[in-house]
């Protein structure tokens, strides 16, 4: 199977997995679980370009699943200049180094579970400008996204800010992500990011996506929200940890 290895191929899919069903059950966070357990086996360019892949199809099927909820008018102009920031960060994975690359997402993955610990809703009716503000965490969200595989958090701060219910936030996010994740994997083509081990990688992970679409959907109507976003916060900060000290034992 290439140069990939039975273990690093174990922990590419059980990740997925684990990542795949928390997208699919709240909408949006399968790079802050799946990122952290990905770096412990693999580069960072290989992990950020088979996350981005294997969105693809489970985010195409959360949108139509969830578009009566879907506020397509609002999400639209933030999906779209995501979009330059997704191909902005294809190009910027391809030129930067792994030890920067590893190091930034792992901060950002602990800054972002950090952030959605807290409340956003007080927050309503407070932010000025609020569609100008929107478009702009679109294009940098868009930009982390294609670069890191990270940052969706933040813009369901956002949304969560302005009032929205959780059927709309997990419909948005859904039309979102699929626009930035389809967008960064065609910008991965002619930057030359798809090998093929990496496409390999992406090819073993897909099956397991569709059960992670099946179990997310459960959780989602059976286990209460708040519960299971600290529960995966609190996986998610404890991984990135161990990422880090590795990292910086090694300096």
């Amino acid at each position: 199977m290439g140069g990939l290895s039975l273990i690093q191929i174990l922990v590419a899919v059980l990740a997925t997995l684990a990542g795949s069903t928390v997208l699919a059950s709240l909408g949006f966070g399968i790079g802050m679980v799946a990122t952290p357990f990905l770096l412990l086996v693999l580069d960072p360019q290989t992990a950020v370009v088979m996350l981005n892949a294997v969105s693809v199809p489970i985010t195409a099927m959360l949108v139509w699943q969830t578009r009566h909820h879907l506020r397509f008018r609002e999400t639209l102009p933030i999906a779209l200049l995501g979009l330059a920031g997704a191909l902005l960060g294809a190009y910027v994975l391809s030129t930067s180094g792994e030890r920067v690359l590893r190091l930034s997402i792992v901060v950002l993955i602990m800054f972002l579970a950090a952030a959605t610990a807290f409340n956003p809703t007080s927050l309503q009716s407070k932010i000025p400008y609020p569609k100008v503000v929107g478009g702009i965490i679109g294009f940098v969200v868009g930009l982390m996204l294609g670069s890191l595989a990270i940052g969706g958090p933040l813009l369901v701060l956002f949304i969560l800010s302005q009032g929205w219910g959780r059927h709309s936030l997990r419909a948005s996010m859904s039309l979102y992500l699929f626009v930035i994740m389809t967008s960064s994997t065609i910008g991965y083509i002619p930057t030359g990011l798809f090998t093929l081990e990496r496409l390999l990688l992406v090819l073993l992970a897909l099956p397991v996506v569709f059960i992670g679409f099946w179990l997310g959907n459960r959780m989602a109507t059976r286990m209460n929200e708040t519960l299971f976003r600290r529960v995966a916060i609190g996986v998610i900060v404890a991984s990135s940890i161990s990422v880090l000290a590795r990292e910086i034992s090694t300096i």
